[in-house]
């Protein structure tokens, strides 16, 4: 029932998507919209369909990545923007921006070399990697990559630093066709994430009952964690990287999913998340266009507090 509910506000919040904006639109106005392409609806085809479906497939993106990473280091703090994969991810595709090479592949190239410094840092030589020691050494390794980042951008001219800043907050601005078609070249990277809910499932168990049930655990970790990874980077090369999707997503899947966790509901969330971030950037300021990331922090900080509040109880 909980998933059905998430699906009817993922498709109340599309429609709402694509009605609202410095025009908006009465129901009967968008069906006559959607039905007539090359007339009255040109605005809905040409902006707010692509902007709606890469917004879609981002919060999906994030709310995978999230969970996975959530659940592979058994931290429910350990989402990719906490602990500095999204960070590295950005910075590499600023650097890649600065040299004219493609922005996935240095966004790629920048996530895994966060990922491999991360491992490296939280690494014990008998107990492996700490969950505890990942978020606290992820935290440096984010704000170190932020400031990579912002060298780089001083070293653009004004009008490419001002872009590389809106689109380091994470935004939608000026999402077409074209954007939405790199994004589909994600899809993927998502599907082993989506088909790994019983695993993650027996992975959360610990690592010695793992084993007892037959799982490879080190191969599944390593190999998940750097699909997780690939997806991270390659969702923030298309539209930045928006704090707190991931890190809400996860919790909020697990809740609709009773507890477990589930890649699809965790999908369905950071879906339903950006998309709902994004409508609220376009009702509140729709002259100003403010980058979407905005709002997906200002709605997931709350969580961030309550996660933290929790685990200090617990």
């Amino acid at each position: 029932m909980r998933f059905v509910a998430l699906i009817l506000l993922i498709l109340a919040l599309a429609v709402l998507s694509l009605s609202v904006g410095r025009t908006w639109l009465s129901p009967a106005e968008l069906v006559h919209a959607l039905a007539d392409p090359e007339g009255a609806g040109r605005m809905i085809w040409r902006l707010r369909m692509p902007r709606l479906l890469l917004g879609l497939v981002a919060g999906a993106g994030f709310g995978l990545v999230g969970l996975v990473f959530q659940t592979l280091l058994r931290n429910p703090l350990a989402s990719p923007d906490v602990i500095g994969v999204s960070q590295g991810s950005a910075c590499g595709a600023v650097a890649a921006l600065l040299l004219g090479a493609p922005v996935m592949i240095g966004a790629w190239a920048g996530g895994l070399v966060a990922v491999a410094a991360l491992g490296w840092l939280a690494a014990h030589p008998r107990l492996g990697i700490e969950p505890r020691a990942v978020v606290l050494q992820g935290l440096a390794l984010g704000i170190f990559a932020g400031a990579g980042t912002e060298a780089l951008i001083l070293r653009m001219g004004d009008s490419n630093a001002g872009m590389a800043m809106t689109w380091l907050s994470g935004t939608l601005n000026g999402a077409g066709w074209p954007e939405l078609g790199r994004a589909l070249w994600l899809l993927p990277l998502m599907v082993p994430l989506l088909l790994s809910g019983r695993v993650l499932d027996r992975l959360e168990l610990g690592d010695d009952l793992a084993r007892a049930l037959g799982l490879p655990v080190g191969q599944l970790r390593a190999g998940l964690g750097l699909v997780a990874a690939l997806l991270t980077a390659g969702v923030v090369s298309v539209c930045g990287p928006m704090g707190f999707v991931a890190l809400a997503a996860g919790p909020v899947g697990r809740l609709v999913a009773g507890g477990r966790p589930s890649p699809l509901a965790a999908m369905l969330a950071g879906a339903a998340f950006v998309t709902l971030a994004d409508c609220l950037s376009r009702a509140i300021s729709p002259a100003a266009l403010l980058p979407t990331g905005l709002y997906t922090a200002l709605i997931g900080a709350p969580v961030l507090i309550l996660t933290v509040r929790r685990m200090a109880r617990g």
